[in-house]
């Protein structure tokens, strides 16, 4: 199939997943700090101080240029341009990736799309203080292809300096923008060995890896070099584990586990989820142990080995810090390695059925289904429906004469009880009223919209009380009680 067909197809499911962007008015939790903050420097702060210092510079630039709430959909247009970026990016390296490693063409259009339709993408496009992330992608995939594509097939150890320069720079990049995506940079190495399974592991995997550590090495002088420069101190959650064991754990229990089932959500207390994981997993090793009988026993096991620590490596980023938290934001480099592990376990399981050309286009439209809904109806539908009850609810009884502003933050299964909605993570299905940290700047936001005047809003007293607080809301003439769940379901 063509690349210009490929790409046609991931760009047109790209729009029809995410045209609400250009249309709905909501905001999203740390949106409504970062927009009500654009004339400070908290912006810059908050991404700096967790190592990501060309984002908060981003940060920095870019929300200043914002003066309302329903301006925060342009930056999730931009988002969304930038994606698109990225998806022409992808595609053109995976056409070039199916050239060497000879891929299944159907299976390479099945890729392709995994990208648009991933959930890590529903998250990105539509919270808009991930906005940068897309360039991350883009840098960390580019450094790697670069890396692989010279070494790959060549005895010359030999690089050019300005080839070498640009990987630096671009995996440098990645990471001062966002950390996570530069898994990215293993793809090619990924797909690489799982192409020569058991072959011996040559040169090109040890220069991928060694590269892969020592631009982090020199990312993390840098990261403590810019403390030092600007006087600052890193955020506790880039503070490093010291419990590898329990980090190994954790890798299995949760990341493993999104990575091994597609594009759809998975529910810790699922029985679906519960189920899919293990029988994915599952179906890898048997594809592993049943076929090419004519290897040893001892190569499938360094196979299997190698494969969940090239997954790691990928998710280190992660895996590294003292936190335990598997958000889908994360998960991006990480899912695309579980696809391609479970892409070439349906193509060695159906190969002789007659069915096998088929089952790609099946896949396709599964993954486009899933991404459809993720998106519209997990993500964007409830948080839509909270913002507009909130603000409306606000427009018709704030006045002048309101001198305190009682805000009940919902409970965090209110979208399961309204829509069905589970909770998945801070992502899908929570309330975006419900941290505790929304409330004040949210509706400080309308009220300077309201009326005007950034210091009246500034000094309007916000009182932030839990669903189990709200008793204490007291009803007096100079109040207004902001009760969300009330609200929403009245």
């Amino acid at each position: 199939m063509k690349l210009f067909i490929t790409q046609t197809i991931s760009i047109i499911l790209l729009l029809v997943t995410f045209y609400p962007v250009f249309f709905a008015d909501y905001v999203y939790t740390d949106e409504a700090h970062q927009l009500w903050h654009n004339d400070d420097n908290t912006n810059f702060i908050i991404f700096f101080e967790v190592g990501r210092a060309l984002n908060a510079l981003i940060m920095q630039k870019l929300y200043p240029l914002l003066k309302s709430m329903n301006q925060l959909k342009w930056v999730r247009v931009a988002s969304l341009a930038g994606w698109a970026l990225a998806i022409i990016v992808w595609n053109i390296i995976l056409n070039s990736w199916k050239k060497v490693f000879h891929l299944n063409e159907r299976w390479v259009l099945f890729l392709s799309i995994c990208l648009p339709c991933s959930i890590t993408l529903a998250i990105v496009i539509g919270w808009a203080v991930h906005v940068s992330v897309f360039l991350a992608f883009i840098m960390a995939l580019v450094s790697g292809h670069l890396l692989f594509m010279h070494f790959y097939g060549r005895k010359d150890l030999r690089i050019s300096p300005v080839r070498t320069i640009a990987i630096v720079l671009l995996g440098l990049g990645s990471l001062f923008l966002y950390q996570p995506m530069f898994g990215a940079f293993l793809l090619p190495f990924f797909l690489c060995h799982l192409n020569d399974r058991y072959k011996k592991i040559d040169r090109v995997m040890y220069i991928g890896v060694g590269c892969y550590l020592a631009v982090f090495l020199l990312y993390y002088i840098l990261f403590k070099y810019l403390f030092f420069l600007y006087g600052l101190e890193a955020s506790d959650r880039t503070v490093l584990s010291l419990d590898p064991l329990g980090k190994i754990s954790f890798f299995f229990s949760q990341p493993l586990a999104q990575a091994f089932s597609f594009n759809f959500l998975y529910n810790m207390h699922g029985i679906f989820s519960q189920a899919f994981y293990p029988l994915m997993l599952g179906t890898w090793l048997f594809s592993v142990f049943a076929f090419d009988k004519e290897q040893k026993l001892i190569q499938k096991f360094a196979y299997v080995v190698r494969m969940l620590l090239l997954m790691m490596l990928m998710y280190m980023f992660v895996l590294l810090p003292r936190e335990n938290f598997s958000s889908y934001r994360t998960m991006l480099c990480l899912n695309l390695a579980g696809t391609m592990l479970l892409t070439d376990v349906i193509i060695k399981l159906f190969s002789k059925s007659r069915f096998k050309n088929s089952i790609p286009y099946l896949a396709c439209v599964i993954v486009a289904v899933v991404a459809w809904c993720n998106f519209n109806l997990n993500f964007i539908r409830p948080l839509k429906k909270e913002y507009q009850a909130i603000h409306t609810y606000f427009q018709h009884n704030y006045d002048s004469s309101k001198t305190t502003i009682y805000f009940v933050r919902p409970q965090d299964n209110l979208f399961k009880r309204l829509y069905n909605q589970n909770v998945y993570k801070d992502e899908f299905g929570l309330p975006s009223s419900h941290k505790d940290w929304t409330p004040e700047p949210l509706i400080k936001q309308m009220v300077f919209e309201s009326t005007g005047d950034r210091e009246k809003a500034r000094q309007m007293p916000v009182i932030n009380l839990s669903y189990e607080e709200r008793d204490s809301a007291k009803v007096e003439a100079g109040s207004l009680i902001i009760d969300v769940e009330k609200i929403l379901v009245d």
